[in-house]
């Protein structure tokens, strides 16, 4: 058996190979494992005894770039600790046999890690075990108060940049996780007076740990508000699955009440994520009395009238100024964006949807037909304006540069210099084609409601 090298501060000594062997070529995501590193359980031993959980990467392309492999190793490990007290983090690196040419993954590495990465283990373990006594965590910030979380989880809210300067090395800290498990991820500028952080925390072992974090951005909001977009959110791996997520979520939308915000938004959000805003917004969205009233005339109003009376043809509700009342107050304590609500008819609708389908009355054939058909004219609606907002956007050829896209004023005629029009993926969608995608986005929200109800309990599986 080939022996192994270990490198840490020292160097091994390279064989004269090609580095484009496929024997010298790793894949980045494979080989890298991540440690949750607790000094103050940990033995002498190494590697220690005191890890809370080890894990792979997700992503790697922003560090080792798109093909995400490490030239150059034979039977490489790469090995990075991460001390919970502050998250100090120490690489250890091994392999089996390495050729000239090969990737630097320690200087590679240390670009993208802020906050320092040491290949000294015995200053990595002093600085862990001298750090365990600093700032408890919760003193960062500010608590907040959190509806619906279980006991030892807290969520902390700070300005970045107004906090203080063991908050910031914290967070700094923390952002190659980012990179690790957000596929297009990117630091933030701290000194930004509009970044907030929310840090969760989880007592254990008689202290706090980090076992997760979001980023919010604050925009001005006329006349005398803000409004909040929501730009970065991870919960750690080993702590995935237990409401962490979902107790960023609400803390996000605490701080919303807290300054009367317009509304929260998300940038770029994952099917993940999206589902588990689902799950908020209706929950917080079960607990408005006056919007279960208009629900409740809505569903009464459904057991005798013909779908086609009760649901228009835009999508909305023919109902009473009392129910459309609702509906916009809704919007406004639930926090939904009036570019959310009138544009993409995607939020306001969605929560509508969901807290009808909760209604009993709702829930028979007749009801169920005119939720088909709510659900059916705001999908209809919402492909249109996708498909509207596409036609004004066209393709411009640059020399020499590529090209470029821009919205056009109104539909332009196909002539020299004015542009491709961008094409859209169902342009060439039969009409059985097109009324079967409908049927099957109909059947799967059904489904998705089933699930949502049944996990807040108001339905069983």
């Amino acid at each position: 058996m080939e022996s192994m090298f270990r490198l840490s501060n020292g160097q091994a000594t390279a064989k004269r190979l090609k580095t484009d062997s496929e024997d010298y070529k790793v894949c980045a995501n494979e080989c890298i494992r991540l440690h949750l590193f607790d000094p103050s359980t940990s033995s002498s031993s190494w590697p220690p005894s005191g890890l809370t959980g080890s894990f792979k990467p997700e992503f790697t392309h922003q560090i080792f770039g798109d093909d995400e492999e490490i030239v150059g190793f034979k039977g490489l490990a790469v090995d990075i600790y991460f001390s919970q007290a502050d998250f100090q983090a120490f690489v250890e690196i091994a392999f089996e046999d390495k050729a000239y040419g090969a990737t630097d993954i320690l200087s590679t590495l240390q670009e993208h890690f802020p906050g320092g990465l040491t290949s000294d283990k015995q200053q990595f373990l002093t600085v862990a075990t001298t750090k365990q006594a600093g700032t408890p965590l919760q003193k960062l910030g500010s608590p907040l108060s959190i509806p619906e979380v279980r006991k030892g989880l807290s969520v902390t809210q700070a300005n970045l940049a107004g906090g203080s300067q063991e908050l910031k090395d914290l967070h700094e800290r923390l952002q190659p996780f980012l990179l690790f498990f957000i596929d297009g991820a990117s630091f933030l500028d701290a000194d930004d007076p509009k970044w907030e952080l929310l840090l969760a925390t989880e007592h254990q072992a008689g202290r706090d740990v980090v076992v997760g974090f979001c980023t919010l951005y604050t925009f001005y909001a006329y006349p005398d508000t803000r409004r909040f977009r929501l730009s970065q959110i991870l919960v750690l791996p080993p702590f995935q699955h237990k409401g962490i997520g979902a107790a960023l979520l609400r803390a996000a939308y605490v701080m919303a009440d807290k300054c009367n915000a317009v509304d929260v938004t998300f940038e770029d959000p994952t099917d993940t994520l999206q589902s588990l805003r689902d799950l908020i917004d209706l929950q917080r969205a079960m607990g408005c009395v006056w919007l279960q009233s208009a629900a409740e005339q809505v569903a009464a109003v459904w057991q005798t009238a013909d779908p086609a009376a009760v649901v228009g043809t835009s999508g909305s509700l023919r109902t009473d100024s009392g129910t459309n009342k609702a509906l916009a107050d809704a919007q406004k304590q639930l926090r939904i964006s009036q570019q959310q609500a009138s544009t993409s008819l995607h939020m306001a609708r969605r929560i509508w949807e969901a807290v009808l389908y909760a209604q009993p009355k709702v829930r028979t054939d007749a009801g169920l037909a005119t939720l088909a058909q709510l659900v059916r004219r705001r999908i209809e609606g919402n492909s249109a304006s996708v498909k509207k907002q596409a036609e004004t956007k066209r393709v411009f050829d640059v020399a020499h540069q590529g090209f470029i896209m821009r919205k056009c004023r109104g539909k332009m005629p196909l002539l020299p210099g004015n542009g491709v029009p961008v094409a859209m993926e169902n342009d060439e969608q039969t009409p059985e084609e097109a009324e079967q995608a409908l049927t099957e986005a109909l059947t799967a929200r059904i489904t998705s409601l089933d699930g949502q109800l049944a996990k807040l309990g108001i339905l069983k599986r």
